[in-house]
């Protein structure tokens, strides 16, 4: 269940953020650090940076169709959250475009001497509430995009996701507080799943993960104790880690089916289970564009499987408290 290199196009470089925001504390990582891929690591994987298999699975056309629509999504957008402004003088906003049925695209811009400079961008969703503890963030090499590890509260689930408008929240990334996110998955590939067990095969990184929590759980034990065995998740939500943090190998049930519009092209917003099922589990939106689906139209009831991007937002700015519009 691994995934390749390819997915976001090789590992990046880390740069600091010269911004004015206080630093976390002792809790961010770089793709240099020995802590990344240590087990005092939060992160399961290796870091990846860019987007190029993100836009694949949003639009038929890829990135290409993204950057040919530019103009015309920068005409609709409007500057979300706060400014950055950064010690050599430029600033960062972040432009968001119409939202239709859950999904809207979240751009960069760099602002310097009066020139605006467009940075990058990414597909942005709609999610439901997970409140968490934060266990590490890692910045990306450009200093405005990362990915948060957290634990959820209640279940204990670690998750790691790229974090929407994650320069905007620096200063709320505080290693060991509470804070809610909004959690929405994209599908990378999906389809209904033709049997409702699941192999932990080791080597993997979702066998390492495994491995940890049996450690956690059982203290006394030692690693040549774990014999993991096929495990059924017929109407239960699964995501194992793949090499790749935020990606995920997911299984879970079809709750619901909303079929939505954004930019003349369809989508399905599914809701599921991430993890558990009933009152102990942490439900979302799952987002599938028509064209990843290949022919598979996902119907209430069905287990499906796939290859997932999980993302994360927040609701507040940081120390004012407010929500966001």
């Amino acid at each position: 269940m691994g995934i390749s290199d390819r997915l976001f196009g090789g590992r990046g470089r880390h740069s600091s953020t010269a911004a004015k925001q206080p630093p976390l504390r002792n809790n961010t990582s770089s793709d240099s650090a020995p802590d990344n891929e240590g087990p005092a690591s939060a992160f399961m994987g290796r870091h990846f940076e860019g987007l190029g298999d993100v836009w694949s699975a949003f639009f038929p056309g890829g990135s290409r169709e993204y950057v040919e629509m530019l103009q015309a999504l920068f005409e609709k957008s409007v500057a979300r959250g706060p400014v950055m402004h950064r010690k050599d003088g430029s600033s960062v906003l972040l432009l968001e475009s119409p939202s239709a049925g859950g999904i809207s695209i979240h751009s960069h811009i760099i602002m310097e001497q009066g020139k605006a400079d467009f940075v990058g961008g990414y597909p942005a969703f709609e999610g439901l509430p997970v409140e968490a503890l934060i266990e590490q963030a890692h910045i990306w090499s450009n200093g405005i995009s990362g990915v948060v590890a957290v634990r959820d509260i209640r279940m204990q689930t670690p998750l790691t996701f790229f974090l929407s408008g994650f320069f905007q929240h620096v200063p709320q990334l505080q290693f060991g507080t509470r804070a809610t996110f909004q959690t929405a998955a994209m599908a990378f590939s999906l389809r209904k799943a033709e049997r409702a067990e699941v192999e932990v095969e080791k080597g993997t990184a979702a066998y390492d993960a495994a491995l940890k929590a049996f450690l956690r759980a059982y203290p006394h034990k030692k690693a040549g104790d774990f014999h993991p065995e096929e495990l059924s998740f017929h109407g239960k939500g699964a995501m194992l880690p793949t090499e790749v943090v935020g990606v995920w190998f997911f299984q879970g049930p079809v709750l619901a089916v909303e079929q939505v519009e954004f930019m003349e092209r369809r989508f399905f917003r599914l809701l599921t289970f991430f993890s558990g099922s009933g009152e102990r589990s942490i439900r979302g939106f799952l987002y599938a564009a028509e064209h990843v689906l290949k022919g598979y139209v996902p119907q209430v009831g069905d287990d499906m499987c796939g290859t997932v991007w999980l993302q994360g937002s927040m609701d507040t700015y940081p120390g004012e408290g407010r929500e966001l519009v």
